[in-house]
């Protein structure tokens, strides 16, 4: 008899588990939908890309790199220049003045999920002229500016 009380107890107390586990499942996933849909409808609306010079960009930076983070950093730009260097992973590309000797540009970070961004990539050629829209996600005194690409042109 006390051997049944006790599988009893095992079996109330593992059901109580497995109702919990997968009782609080639909709230947790009720909320990650909403989630869902409200980071879609955020990645939805459309930006307000401000049209940026390169050379306007470095002249910035080397006056007051303070200045310059607090002016570019986190803002939406349309940015057109010189391609300087295509990573050999297609991960990044950079974008530098129009001079000869420049070496420091805007570093963009390519989505390597957007097919459309991985193709563009790999059909470009240096110093070739390309404009690319994104988001200035850093700013310094070594690497410039750092734009994650949203789209190129």
């Amino acid at each position: 008899m006390f051997k049944f009380l006790k599988i009893g107890c095992l079996g109330f107390i593992g059901l109580v588990v497995l109702v919990a586990i997968f009782g609080g499942g639909n709230q947790s996933s009720n909320n990650s939908t909403s989630t869902t849909t409200t980071t879609t409808q955020q990645q939805q609306a459309p930006k307000n890309y401000t049209e940026v010079d390169v050379a306007a960009m470095m002249n910035d930076l080397e006056n007051n790199a303070a200045a310059a983070q607090k002016k570019y950093k986190g803002k939406d730009v349309k940015v057109s220049g010189k391609l300087g260097t295509i990573d050999s992973d297609g991960d990044y590309i950079s974008i530098t003045p129009d001079d000869q000797f420049a070496i420091r540009g805007v570093h963009c970070t390519v989505n390597k999920k957007d097919k459309a961004q991985e193709d563009f990539v790999m059909n470009l050629r240096k110093d070739q002229w390309i404009t690319v829209y994104g988001t200035i996600t850093d700013v310094g005194e070594l690497m410039a500016y750092t734009l994650k690409v949203d789209k190129f042109e």
